[in-house]
């Protein structure tokens, strides 16, 4: 019987110590709340929707989702880590990307002096996840509030290889590929039959300023179904202040050819349920060029955060085909938010949000115009 029990102390020592070892963590977030939301589109002097909804909204403060990491020590400075993580709805527990366990992040990374190598599915510089170089420094929203969506954004890519240098007197380098943006497209990988991304950011920290300067460059398939004539480019230049009583963000970007879910999004704050303007990728196929601002500030009250910010964005929808015209458009959103911290763990939070898009008329179809305005109200909870 003692020796039993010496066996079973032992084996749970060495479980205990090989758990320690690799530093597992689970994590998540929840994260619901009720909106109320006004929509009006209009195409000429037409009024094609003209709506209130009232509804519960799931991720209007932070995105619901839950997480694996871990890391192990290899010794000699080096460090071996990985992060799995999932994006859920929460109001009616549905994965938030079909047929993807882990949308979020699925990533194995090694460290050392020399600094990190990760591969895997993560997002890219400027789309306010993974990394989150761009919009974690230059947005007091970290990527726009509620449907206020703010500036251009990329997305989050399977296939992806990023490295970051060590930190030099407050300067960091990032730089990524993705051989292949989105596994769906079973073309082979780096071909140009598949969409593919590069991006590279430098960021500075100097006690209580953060700067940033990032490019991003989508090389579009050249050829086969789905195949684009414009590669796209962003180049963001932005920053934040922390004065101590508030923390003042400012943010600029330039884009030219941006296709797919980047312009989509801009798409969508114009064409509306009824206006029935067709695709970007369709028409547009050059993409959208133009320039975004952002300025914004967060200021700490009582036990929790007043964020206040404002975006702009003004460009033109481009096109190579002689039948379809090309269509400018501009875009203003305004949006507060506050938010109160119950615990460590748990913080409620109360927004509101406005913004009006344009697409200009042409000789063949009238200005469409979409003003929304919400207001949201809920409850994250971490753990």
């Amino acid at each position: 019987m003692f020796k039993k029990s010496l066996i079973a102390v032992a084996v749970l020592g060495a479980t205990a110590f090989s758990v320690q070892a690799a530093d597992v963590t689970m994590y998540g977030k929840v994260d619901l709340g009720l909106q109320y939301k006004t929509s009006e589109v209009t195409v000429g002097d037409n009024t094609m929707v003209d709506e209130d909804t009232f509804s519960m909204e799931n991720g209007r403060n932070s995105a619901s989702r839950f997480g694996i990491k871990g890391s192990e020590d290899l010794g000699n400075g080096m460090k071996v880590s990985f992060q799995l993580e999932n994006g859920f709805k929460a109001d009616s527990g549905e994965f938030k990307t079909s047929g993807k366990l882990f949308d979020r992040q699925a990533t194995v990374a090694l460290s050392s002096d020399f600094g990190t190598l990760t591969m895997g599915r993560v997002g890219g510089i400027g789309s306010g996840a993974g990394f989150d170089l761009v919009y974690g420094y230059g947005d007091a929203f970290d990527g726009g509030s509620g449907d206020v969506l703010g500036l251009l954004q990329s997305a989050r890519y399977d296939n992806m290889v990023t490295y970051q240098t060590p930190k030099f007197a407050g300067l960091q380098a990032t730089v990524q590929y993705s051989f292949n943006e989105s596994s769906t497209n079973t073309n082979r990988e780096g071909s140009s039959a598949v969409n593919r991304y590069a991006s590279t950011a430098l960021t500075g920290n100097f006690g209580a300023l953060n700067t940033v300067l990032a490019y991003e460059f989508q090389n579009y398939q050249s050829f086969g179904e789905g195949a684009r004539g414009e590669d796209g480019h962003i180049v963001y230049l932005g920053g934040n202040y922390d004065c101590g009583f508030a923390k003042t963000f400012v943010m600029g970007q330039y884009f030219k050819g941006i296709q797919g879910s980047g312009a989509n999004a801009l798409a969508s704050m114009v064409k509306g349920a009824g206006a029935k303007l067709t695709s970007f990728d369709t028409d547009f196929d050059k993409g959208v060029k133009g320039f975004g601002a952002h300025l914004g500030t967060i200021v700490p009250i009582s036990n929790g955060d007043l964020t206040v910010g404002a975006y702009y964005v003004d460009g033109t929808a481009e096109t190579s085909k002689t039948d379809v015209e090309e269509r400018d458009f501009d875009y203003m959103g305004l949006a507060t938010k506050y938010e109160y911290r119950l615990s460590k763990r748990t913080s409620v939070y109360l927004a509101a949000g406005y913004y009006k898009a344009t697409l200009d008329a042409t000789t063949k179809a009238g200005e469409v115009e979409e003003k929304v305005g919400e207001v949201f109200t809920g409850l994250t909870h971490a753990f």
